[in-house]
């Protein structure tokens, strides 16, 4: 006789969410490495990350600038942590309790290990000459706006996704979330702060965080239904 499963419990057979995130989770942060130390150690590889970042910063397009300005401010780190803190309070008025603890978990988890390996990583940022705006003394790899942005955004996006009703506002807001991660990210290399590289990297590591606490998230829901 086998022995059984306790009550409330689901095999993985008949749950694959958890499996999923894992695998999701798995994948993102093998990516994340091998993008690592494709920068780290090929000096071919930064050599097109180089030149790549340095065709996306000869764009030119009349009004960029203040778009790529005002994106960028968009994704500093005091704007989304003002953003998390609004959107927690606003799913906590809703009473959607497992939302907010998913946004300020997937916040504070990833942009604190973005923080941690930017200290490791140790990459230099692009040339003082190429720069549109100011050039931060912290280091390029992985950038700490595209990441917030990618992770806050795409949070919003997977609310959207699982929380809305109607299929326009749901498809809506995924669209809309995802243009301004993408914006983010792209005005970064654009305002000549950071290598292509640097915010592919970012991406890589919020899919990371991302897939892990939206499986924690559909996992622990699905149980307590």
């Amino acid at each position: 006789m086998g022995r059984s499963l306790p009550r409330g419990s689901t095999p993985w057979s008949r749950d694959p969410v958890p499996g999923i995130a894992v695998l999701g989770a798995g994948i993102a942060v093998v990516l994340f490495v091998g993008m690592t130390a494709a920068i780290l150690f090929f000096p071919a590889f930064q050599d097109i990350d180089e030149r790549i970042s340095g065709v996306v910063r000869d764009v030119h397009v009349p009004g960029f600038v203040a778009v790529a300005e005002f994106l960028t401010t968009l994704g500093s780190g005091v704007v989304m942590a003002a953003l998390t803190v609004a959107g927690v309070a606003f799913l906590l008025l809703k009473r959607w309790r497992a939302e907010a603890v998913l946004l300020a978990l997937t916040m504070a988890a990833g942009t604190a290990a973005g923080s941690v390996l930017k200290q490791v990583i140790d990459r230099a940022r692009p040339g003082i000459e190429v720069a549109r705006i100011p050039v931060p003394e912290t280091y390029s790899f992985p950038s700490g706006h595209a990441l917030s942005a990618f992770l806050f955004f795409g949070i919003v996006a997977f609310l959207f996704f699982v929380r809305a009703r109607e299929v326009g506002v749901k498809f809506g807001g995924v669209i809309a979330c995802t243009l301004l991660a993408l914006g983010v990210a792209l005005s970064r290399v654009y305002l000549g702060v950071h290598f292509l590289g640097d915010v592919i990297a970012s991406w890589l590591l919020g899919s990371a965080f991302l897939t892990a606490f939206a499986g924690g998230y559909v996992w622990w829901v699905t149980r307590r239904e």
